[in-house]
């Protein structure tokens, strides 16, 4: 069953522009660590401040087609996509072009996807990109469905964004 919109009509497919303030937990083979989010997403265009107990206090990451760019406020580093980055900073493979649509609760339309959907049309679990998802914790948000847990694992890397605070802009 594909995911239905909301009561007012609006699907999580037209959100394109969001600010979010959450936490991320993660493992990556033996290390792992958590630290506060704070992600601006502007349809192609992103940046994502992570701040907390990342071995080095905090870090910006921001990004556009064909270009990253990570800011430790020591160094600057620059790669292809923000995944490359993501890894530098955490050693987690986070694929942030996928997490984009996961974070709206929505496959990546990028890979091929068997997502579960629950009786009111949300996506519940996907696996997609070598990646085992569940979503849980929605809530109507501007009158989109949008989930506030996402956990997720892939060989011996995973993490869990908990969101706690959404806004959608228009």
């Amino acid at each position: 069953m594909p995911p239905l919109s909301s009561t007012s009509g609006r699907s999580p497919n037209a959100l394109t522009s969001w600010n979010l303030d959450g936490r991320l937990g993660y493992r990556a083979n033996d290390d792992g660590g958590s630290a506060s989010v704070s992600w601006q997403q502007r349809v192609e265009h992103g940046e994502m401040a992570l701040s907390g107990p990342l071995g080095m206090g905090s870090a910006r990451i921001r990004w556009s087609p064909g270009h990253a760019e990570l800011d430790t406020g020591k160094e600057t580093v620059t790669a292809d996509n923000a995944q490359a980055l993501a890894w530098r900073l955490t050693g987690l493979q986070l694929p942030v072009e996928a997490l984009q649509y996961w974070v709206r609760g929505l496959p990546s339309p990028h890979n091929k996807a068997s997502p579960t959907f629950g009786e009111f049309g949300e996506l519940t679990a996907l696996d997609q990109a070598g990646w085992q998802l569940t979503f849980d914790r929605y809530a109507a948000i501007d009158g989109l469905r949008l989930p506030f847990r996402i956990r997720a694992h892939h060989a011996d890397q995973r993490f869990t964004l908990i969101i706690k605070e959404w806004e959608p802009l228009p």
